[in-house]
């Protein structure tokens, strides 16, 4: 009987526990993909409390953390791009995307790295694909220039949210001086 009640108890703690979020893509290949034959330079940002305040204003959304990591890629002294790395909470749980950005703020590409909600919730590529090109704006919203995907409302919203942060880190902290 006590053994039954220490099983149930078990296997209800395990069947509660938050899954770890399902790699999708790692790092090192990511970075590979997107900056094919390059070494790009990892540095660390940290943010100031007026520059997180300026960010989240221009972004329309929440800073997850004032410490942003961006690889940058050079070639012959010239910045080719920059890419943000953004983890936050989708629904309940987390999603971490790799956003590339060209040398002028453009978006050149957003990856998927991490993503704990159920994969059903996760648009496809394709619809990835077609953020390529904006730039940080009123059209880049879910409803107005970007597509919205039927099951998969809050991902979008918070993809979009993402790349838009990343796109003002990008012009506010990064390019402005």
């Amino acid at each position: 009987m006590k053994s039954d009640f220490i099983f149930s108890f078990v296997l209800a703690a395990l069947l509660a526990a938050p899954a770890a979020a399902e790699v999708l893509l790692g790092e090192a290949e990511a970075l590979d993909r997107v900056f094919p034959g390059g070494k790009p330079e990892r540095r660390m940002l940290y943010l100031t409390a007026e520059q997180v305040k300026a960010v989240e204003k221009a972004a329309r959304s929440r800073l997850p953390s004032a410490v942003r990591t961006v690889f940058e890629e050079k070639r012959e002294g010239a910045v080719t791009a920059r890419a943000y790395l953004d983890t936050d909470v989708v629904r309940t749980m987390p999603a971490t995307v790799l956003v590339v950005v060209e040398p002028d703020g453009r978006l050149r590409s957003t990856l998927v790295l991490r993503f704990a909600e159920p994969t059903d919730y996760l648009p496809r590529d394709g619809w990835l694909q077609t953020l390529s090109g904006r730039s940080l704006s009123d059209e880049l919203w879910p409803g107005k220039g970007v597509r919205r995907v039927t099951g998969a409302t809050l991902t979008v919203a918070a993809l979009v949210s993402a790349v838009r942060r990343c796109l003002a880190v990008d012009s506010l902290v990064v390019r402005t001086p």
